[in-house]
C-alpha cells in the first residue's frame, strides 16, 4: 500500500514537474529564432504577408521569424514539415484554405490532419476572388452573364489554376447554385489561365485580385463581380455578388497561421495577440491591401471553427463535382 503510494506520488510530482517546465518554456520563448514554414514558392500572396508578419513580429518578440519556403504537392510537403515538427513554439506554419482545408478530400492518403494535428494561431487575411470574363462576353452584368450561359449550355470553358484549386471548386460551387453548364479547363498556375483567358481560348475564371488586378485595369479583361461583402477600394466599380442579386455566394481564399498541435497554450496565445496587434495597424493593413488581401486576424478558437466549417463545405463541392482523389 505504501508503496503505491509512494509511486502515485512520484508520478504525480513527475507530472507536475513536466507541467512545470512547460510553463517556464512558454514564459521564455522565445529564446532562439522561430521557424515560419510557408507551403508555396517565394513571390505569391501567402509568401508575402508571411513575410509581412515575419517582419512584425520579429520586432514585437526581440526575436528572428525566418520565412522558409517548402514548396509542392499543392502545399501539401510544407503543411507536413509543420505539421511533424518538435510542438516547441520555434516552427510555425503560414499557410493558406487550400493545404489547410481542401486538400483533405482531394488528396490520399493525407501526411496530416488540419485539424488534430495543428494548434490554429490566427487568421491572416481574406483574399477575395473575382470572377472574370474576356471582353468578348456579350454579358456586362453577373446576371445577364447567368442568362447567357443558361442559353448556351455545355458551350463555355472555363479556365483555373488546376484541378481542386480555390477558383476551380469556387466555380463548381457557383455553377451548382446555379444549374450552370461550363467545361473546365485547368491549367499549371493562374498566369498561364489569365494569359488564355485575354486571349479568348477560354471565355470565364475565377481568380485572386492581385492576379488580375493590372489585367482589369487595363482592360484585358472584365470583372462581372467580387466575393466580399463590400466593395474593395481599389476595385470601386466591381460590385460584389450580393450587390448583383446573389446574396448567399462569397468567393475568397483565405491565410493564417497555426503551429504543430501540442504546442503550449500560452505561447499560441501570445502569437495570436501578437498577431491580431499587428494586423490592427494601418501601415499593414495597406501592405496587404496592395496584395489584393484583406487583414483580418482571429482567436485559435474561431480559426479552428472556421478550418472544420471550411473542410465539409469543400468536401461536398468535391463530391458533387465528381472530382476524384489525387493519390499521393
Amino acid at each position: 500500500m505504501k508503496r503505491r503510494t509512494f509511486l502515485s506520488t512520484a508520478s504525480a510530482l513527475g507530472i507536475a514537474g513536466m507541467a512545470g517546465a512547460r510553463s517556464a518554456s512558454a514564459q521564455t520563448w522565445p529564446s532562439r529564432p522561430v521557424r515560419m514554414i510557408v507551403p508555396f514558392p517565394a513571390g505569391g500572396a501567402t509568401d508575402i504577408i508571411a513575410r509581412i508578419l515575419a517582419e512584425r513580429l520579429t520586432a514585437e518578440f526581440g526575436q528572428s521569424f525566418i520565412v522558409e519556403n517548402r514548396a509542392g504537392a499543392s502545399g501539401i510537403i510544407g503543411e507536413a514539415a509543420a505539421a511533424h515538427a518538435a510542438p516547441d513554439g520555434y516552427t510555425i506554419l503560414h499557410t493558406g484554405n487550400g493545404p489547410h482545408a481542401i486538400n483533405t478530400d482531394l488528396f490520399e492518403p493525407m501526411p496530416y490532419d488540419p485539424v488534430k494535428d495543428f494548434a490554429q494561431i490566427s487568421l491572416t487575411s481574406v483574399l477575395p476572388l473575382v470572377l472574370n470574363v474576356n471582353p468578348s462576353v456579350p454579358a456586362k452584368t453577373l446576371p445577364e452573364f447567368v442568362a447567357w450561359v443558361k442559353a448556351n449550355p455545355g458551350k463555355l470553358n472555363y479556365a483555373s489554376p488546376g484541378i481542386g484549386s480555390p477558383p476551380n471548386l469556387t466555380m463548381e460551387l457557383f455553377k451548382s447554385q446555379n444549374g450552370l453548364d461550363i467545361v473546365h479547363v485547368p491549367y499549371k498556375g493562374s498566369s498561364l489561365a489569365i494569359r488564355d483567358l485575354i486571349g479568348g481560348q477560354v471565355s470565364v475564371m475565377f481568380d485572386n485580385v492581385l492576379a488580375s488586378y493590372q489585367h482589369i485595369k487595363n482592360g484585358t479583361i472584365r470583372t462581372l463581380a467580387i466575393g466580399t461583402p463590400k466593395r474593395l477600394p481599389s476595385l470601386p466599380d466591381v460590385p460584389t455578388f450580393k450587390e448583383e442579386g446573389f446574396p448567399n455566394f462569397e468567393a475568397y481564399t483565405w491565410t493564417a497561421l497555426a503551429a504543430p498541435a501540442g504546442v503550449p497554450a500560452a505561447i499560441i496565445n501570445r502569437l495570436s495577440d501578437a498577431t491580431a496587434k499587428i494586423l490592427r495597424t494601418p501601415k499593414v493593413q495597406a501592405s496587404l491591401t496592395a496584395q489584393g488581401a484583406i487583414a483580418e486576424s482571429s482567436t485559435p478558437a474561431q480559426l479552428q471553427a472556421r478550418v472544420r466549417a471550411e473542410i465539409k463545405k469543400w468536401a461536398q463541392v468535391i463530391a458533387e463535382a465528381n472530382i476524384p482523389h489525387v493519390k499521393l
